[in-house]
């Protein structure tokens, strides 16, 4: 499975959204989910990958591409 695939499949669960509504340049902002869903997403995809997100470096993301690249680049 993507990372892409993963972290939809995880941000859906959590925000109770559709899949297909989240792709790679979804905006994070857009994403409709507060700081607790958002804390929720982290651990789910930390716990997914056997990862840890820097959740400082996550401040300075704008789109779910961004994420992904943070994450394919720690989960290596």
């Amino acid at each position: 499975m993507s990372t892409l695939d993963e972290l939809k499949k995880v941000i859906a669960k959590v925000t109770r959204c559709s899949e297909d509504e989240i792709s790679a340049e979804t905006p994070l902002k857009d994403i409709k989910a507060d700081s607790l869903h958002w804390v929720q997403i982290i651990v789910g995809m930390e716990t997914a990958l056997d990862i840890e997100i820097d959740i400082e470096k996550m401040k300075e993301m704008t789109k779910i591409s961004d994420l992904i690249d943070h994450i394919d680049s720690i989960a290596r």
